[in-house]
């Protein structure tokens, strides 16, 4: 019985791996990366009423609470995205939704705790709604815009990819100015078979109804063709008050280009 005991325990011909004694199960890195459930957590982050106002949920991706100025609203896009809004009112009488946080979830690594991430996302939301209502502000003039574009851009060149080259900043008119980035190598190949020439965000500050308008768009050509350069949808699109602090717009833009 001591022979056979140690002829099955023994790895005599040298095939069998080393055994460290630990089975993988017991090692979170073994295990394959689950993959985020984002229905999961909105339906746990539609559970919490914000003070009085119960949470609404239109779509998957989309949880409203309250219909009113003041109100909050969480949207979330297919690369995991978040975008924290809150309601004002423009000069027209309209109601507005503006950004006033974005954060990227980290695509590895989170799956099972969509409960964790719910939590996190309900503080932020918690914290927003008991800010001031943003609203458009008398006296915001070109130098004023002026100045936040001059902003934005020295933010997007130290948090943008290393691929994006600045190409500086041209003003359309009075009240729109376009943000340029080169691609280095000669332009970036995008998934569909297309590269990218060179990137633009453009900010604008409608007068009538009092609102920032930030929107960044690629221009693209065909891979193994002519440059055609040609202009493609938005891949941000957000509204802003002047009421707004500079530096919790640029916030949001740079979560855009450092995660790109």
């Amino acid at each position: 019985m001591k022979f056979r005991k140690f002829f099955e325990a023994t790895d005599i011909f040298g095939f069998e791996p080393d055994k460290n004694g630990t089975d993988p199960d017991e090692n979170m890195l073994s295990r394959p990366i689950s993959q985020f459930d984002l229905e999961l957590m909105m339906e746990i982050l539609a559970q919490k009423p914000l003070g009085v106002q119960e949470a609404f949920c239109p779509f998957v991706s989309e949880i409203l609470w309250g219909k009113q100025p003041g109100s909050m609203k969480l949207e979330v896009d297919t690369g995991l995205t978040f975008y924290i809004k809150k309601m004002g009112t423009d000069k027209i009488g309209n109601p507005r939704w503006v950004t006033k946080r974005m954060f990227q979830l980290n695509r590895q690594g989170y799956g099972g705790l969509e409960d964790s991430v719910a939590q996190e996302v309900y503080e932020q939301i918690e914290i927003i709604s008991h800010s001031n209502i943003d609203c458009p502000k008398e006296g915001y003039d070109s130098e004023d815009l002026k100045n936040l574009v001059t902003h934005l851009n020295n933010k997007i060149k130290r948090v943008a990819k290393e691929i994006f080259m600045p190409a500086g900043i041209k003003k359309l008119s009075e009240y729109a100015y376009v943000i340029s980035l080169d691609v280095r190598g000669m332009g970036l190949e995008a998934q569909d078979q297309r590269r990218v020439e060179q990137n633009q965000t453009v900010v604008s500050y409608d007068n009538d109804q009092g609102t920032i308008r930030v929107f960044n768009y690629n221009i693209e050509s065909p891979t193994g063709k002519a440059h055609s350069w040609q202009i493609m949808e938005n891949d941000l699109d957000l509204y802003f008050f002047p009421s707004q602090d500079r530096e919790e717009i640029s916030e949001c833009l740079a979560i855009h280009f450092k995660y790109y």
